[in-house]
């Protein structure tokens, strides 16, 4: 009896690589001026998607925008209606007590990363 031993990598592996290879390639073909939509923040928040993608955030948060599906963390469609940029810094910076959100989140990115984060988060509000 012979077997075959498939490599495949999981749908969702496969999907997150190419939505970061996308938005990847959208901050560094719009350069943000007149044919883009409003420069450095809208890049940094596109970049975001990228950074929301990467870090996983996905599998544990429900977000539209980008996606996901996660069932373990809040749902940032809704949650993300009630925070200002100052306090969802604090929520991902410092997760509230017994919250499965690892500590050290903010720590695994740099700056401009964080920023893209929180940019392309705070976009997806809907205005109330």
């Amino acid at each position: 009896m012979s077997f075959v031993r498939r490599h495949a990598v999981p749908l969702a592996a496969a999907m997150a690589a190419a939505a970061a290879a996308f938005a990847v390639v959208v901050v560094t073909t719009d350069g943000g001026g007149p044919a883009g939509d409003g420069g450095p923040a809208t890049a940094r928040a596109s970049g975001g998607l990228a950074v929301f993608t990467r870090m996983g955030c996905g599998s544990c948060h429900r977000l539209a925008a980008a996606g996901s599906t996660g069932p373990i963390g809040p749902d940032l469609d809704e949650r993300l209606q009630s925070h200002t940029r100052e306090s969802l810094t604090a929520v991902v910076l410092r997760p509230p007590a017994g919250s499965p959100m690892p500590e050290d989140f903010g720590a695994r990115m740099d700056k401009a990363e964080f920023d893209a984060l929180l940019d392309f988060l705070l976009a997806q509000r809907e205005p109330r």
